[in-house]
């Protein structure tokens, strides 16, 4: 396949994906509202019985639901997009690596769901909670709805992205990128690399920094398992 070739390939599958999400962004539009108000759960926990969520334009509400329909699209068609990465990256693997596209399919969206319940589970409560009471008993919390869905949203789907480095680690062991000696001897600029994520994504304070930065390091060990798995038959053949 020429260059040309699988540019036009990727044209293709970018507009059956944005089709697909169009159509499941329509169907999650009617459930917005109850969307919305799971997302909100976390942050009215820890609101003051004084506080409120807000909005401050005439369209604001309108578009956090258009956001959040479109968001929820993406998580629901997650085996979809999944499925046709690992189409665009078909033709470059094996014979014996082409059959694993269900199981890809599967462990790529379980852990992604598995980021995004562990940010809302673990994180979120910790971080919403530093965030509202800082301001101390002089300032009254008013969250914008815009700016905290944006907030919710960020949060969630770092962690989806995060849990998936297993998943990564696989793909790039098969295509011999990475091997786990590498990734062992690269272990001190993963532990740099994971507070440093944490620090720019994770909520200021440090225990929600930390609860990101732990499960990071975590994966970072389960990956090198991962890509010792994935790279060991390959050696047992050559031998």
């Amino acid at each position: 396949m020429t260059l040309l070739e699988h540019l036009e390939e990727l044209r293709l599958r970018i507009i059956y994906v944005t089709i697909v999400l169009g159509i499941l962004a329509l169907i999650t539009f009617h459930f917005s509202l109850r969307i919305l108000q799971f997302i909100l759960k976390p942050l009215i926990k820890v609101l003051p019985p004084t506080s409120h969520v807000i909005f401050t334009g005439i369209t604001e509400a309108f578009w956090v639901r258009m956001e959040v329909s479109l968001y929820a699209a993406v998580l629901f068609g997650l085996p979809y997009i999944f499925y046709h990465i690992w189409m665009f990256v078909h033709p470059g693997l094996t014979k014996k690596e082409k059959k694993i596209v269900l199981p890809f399919i599967f462990f790529a969206t379980v852990f992604f769901l598995i980021g995004c319940v562990f940010a809302y589970k673990v994180i979120l409560p910790i971080g919403l909670k530093f965030l509202v009471n800082y301001g101390g008993k002089e300032m009254s919390a008013m969250p914008s709805i815009k700016q905290y869905v944006s907030f919710f949203l960020r949060i969630c789907f770092a962690f989806g992205l995060i849990f998936e480095m297993p998943v990564v680690s696989y793909i790039l062991a098969k295509a011999d990128v990475i091997n786990a000696k590498w990734l062992i001897k690269k272990w001190d600029y993963a532990i740099l690399g994971a507070f440093i994520v944490a620090a720019v994504l994770a909520p200021p304070d440090v225990l929600s920094q930390f609860l990101m930065a732990i499960p990071m390091i975590l994966l970072y060990v389960v990956s090198i398992g991962v890509v010792y798995i994935a790279q060991k038959p390959k050696k047992e053949d050559e031998d």
